[in-house]
């Protein structure tokens, strides 16, 4: 247990080395996976293992084995996607039918690999699987300051922790995100969270009360601010003290162009 919670306070520090994750009962596999990719494999041969350290890891790939020993490795592949939103999770099975490779693909999997498997073919799958996500995951994240939002998975996170949020919820906070920091009129928030379904103030008002204490909970950085009789604007907590340099920095400007004037 003590040599488990070494390794895993390592990989926290270790988060800018990329490296993969396999779960087959067979040693060897896991080996030739490593070989090939020429990346550090960590290997574990029962889902149990797995996720006891899942929750700390965060692989660029994790090779999933169908038949193991007493389970079928499918089952975990949700957990995982759950915990690994960025990573190509890629089955790997001798399994010749054509419903294995659907049922890996409908748990989460990414990609679907059979035994005896080929070098070239790992090594091109993995690469296509890891352009493919970091593609779909600049589309579905959303950052501001130290905020992001993950608009598939509906999970905003920060400095101090990550929660999960409703639809709409999201949707407010990607709405604000997208504005720049400019002011988003309530109307224009309503629209985009409920279309053409009329509405409340008052229910604006509890999704901007919630996301506002979500926002508290993930964040010293970020502040979402009520403009009266505007709308509502996302700032940096220390944009203030920015607009005031840029105040100063304007009038000094102006104060040089004007004495440059007057010498003229």
């Amino acid at each position: 247990m003590a040599n488990q919670q070494h390794m895993l306070s390592r990989l926290k520090d270790l988060s800018q080395i990329p490296y993969i994750v396999t779960l087959d009962d067979d040693p060897v596999m896991a080996r030739i996976i490593e070989e090939t990719l020429g990346l550090k494999n960590f290997a574990f041969t029962q889902s149990e293992q797995l996720l006891e350290c899942a929750g700390e890891m965060s692989p660029v790939g994790a090779f999933v084995d169908i038949h193991l020993k007493g389970e079928c490795g499918l089952d975990i592949i949700p957990r995982l996607r759950a915990l690994w939103p960025t990573t190509a999770i890629i089955v790997i099975s001798g399994d010749e039918s054509d419903t294995s490779i659907s049922q890996a693909l409908a748990s989460g999997a990414d990609d679907f690999v059979r035994k005896p498997i080929s070098p070239a073919e790992v090594v091109a799958r993995l690469r296509v699987r890891i352009e493919d996500l970091n593609d779909k995951n600049r589309m579905n994240l959303l950052k501001f300051g130290d905020l992001k939002v993950d608009l598939k998975h509906k999970t905003i996170s920060g400095g101090k922790s990550q929660l999960i949020l409703s639809a709409r919820e999201i949707d407010l906070l990607a709405e604000l995100i997208r504005a720049h920091g400019t002011i988003v009129p309530k109307d224009v928030l309503k629209r985009e969270l409920w279309g053409s379904l009329a509405v409340s103030d008052n229910a604006l008002d509890r999704k901007i009360f919630e996301v506002r204490r979500a926002l508290r909970e993930v964040s010293d950085n970020v502040e979402l601010h009520s403009i009266y009789g505007i709308g509502m604007v996302l700032r940096m907590r220390n944009q203030e003290a920015e607009r005031t340099l840029l105040n100063d920095f304007d009038a000094k400007l102006k104060s040089t162009r004007k004495a440059k004037t007057t010498s003229y």
